[in-house]
């Protein structure tokens, strides 16, 4: 009786806008030439930005979405339903899973690891991502947020390095080496590029990484939504006939105001999207009020997402937002300007 190898099964985690889509991203451009990669994405809004993203640029890559934010939760459920379905529509070589970054990783870990045998994977080493633009030594220790996915990794990724100095990156390096339980690896790198070791270390046993098996073992103990999701925190989404065609310029001064002032009253913590525009498709991102505007690949329509608090922000007024004419007076008081 031939045995069907068993799929090696990556968890790609991390806060919002850390970088995760890009890593993986980066490892579909190197490997889906002679690997055949199932990738399922859980999307913080309901759109499944992301998945058309890696679909668009990597389309041998099978990708399939699970949409609405936290796969911990209300999509937890799917989780191994989905899983099958990549595994089994066709032969992979590899599976990678992109948490949300409202999701905890443990609760997916925890869930996995006991469903290896009737879903044929062999879960490998996770990796998590953190922004070294946030990293804080203070604020990373005592917000839960952020010991939600440091307890998680056996590999810790601090991505973003091209915008920091060389003395935050060595603190933040020194402050990982201290962690309980320790890691397999702690890897700096920018723009999401990781090597393609940190996806072939050897999987952790109890005699060669026992503190960080511990680590996991004691989420198991706390699912009672113990990754502290804020409710005032509220996803959007809208998607437009690729013939709606936006001006460039207006679309990204606008997304800049809005995510620097805010829609009436409500902070817009992330935003991302890709837009028919007259100069072609374009993909934007603003996390941290940080913007990243780049070339995509064509779409079969137009789509954005977004995170607003401490209330709703409706997709009607979204898009009359980043859609009116721009007001160069209000633009200049803005920035001070005379």
């Amino acid at each position: 009786m031939t045995t069907t190898p068993k799929t090696p099964c990556h968890i790609v985690a991390g806060p919002l806008g850390v970088g995760k889509t890009s890593a993986i991203l980066n490892y579909l451009r190197h490997h889906a030439s002679r690997e055949r990669v199932g990738v399922l994405v859980n999307d913080f809004g309901p759109v499944g930005l992301d998945s058309t993203t890696l679909q668009a640029e990597a389309p041998m890559t099978k990708v399939l979405n699970v949409p609405g934010g936290c796969i911990c939760c209300t999509m937890l459920a799917e989780l191994p339903r989905c899983i099958h379905r990549l595994v089994t529509e066709q032969t992979l070589d590899r599976l990678i899973i992109e948490p949300s970054g409202m999701a905890s990783p443990a609760q997916v870990i925890d869930l996995l690891r006991g469903a290896q045998r009737e879903l044929n994977i062999s879960l490998q080493p996770a990796i998590v991502m953190l922004s070294t633009v946030d990293f804080d030594e203070e604020t990373f220790e005592q917000r839960a947020y952020y010991h939600m996915f440091c307890e998680a990794a056996d590999i810790l990724v601090f991505n973003r390095c091209d915008q920091v100095s060389e003395s935050k990156i060595k603190r933040a390096q020194q402050w990982a080496d201290k962690l309980d339980p320790p890691k397999l690896r702690v890897f700096t790198t920018s723009h999401g590029q990781l090597p393609s070791e940190l996806f072939d270390l050897p999987v952790a046993t109890p005699q060669t990484h026992e503190p960080a098996a511990r680590g996991h073992d004691h989420h198991r103990h706390h699912h009672h939504h113990d990754h502290s999701h804020d409710s005032s925190v509220h996803p959007g989404g809208f998607v437009l006939d690729a013939g709606r065609s936006f001006d460039e310029k207006v679309l990204l001064v606008n997304l800049m105001r809005v995510c620097h002032q805010g829609i009436a009253e409500n902070q817009v913590l992330r935003l991302k999207g890709v837009f028919h525009t007259h100069t072609g498709w374009q993909s934007i991102e603003i996390a941290n009020r940080e913007v990243s505007f780049r070339p995509s690949a064509h779409r079969r329509d137009n789509r954005m997402e977004w995170l607003t608090q401490p209330g709703v922000v409706d997709q009607t007024r979204m898009l009359m937002e980043i859609d009116r004419p721009l007001d160069w007076r209000e633009i200049a008081q803005s920035l001070n300007v005379n």
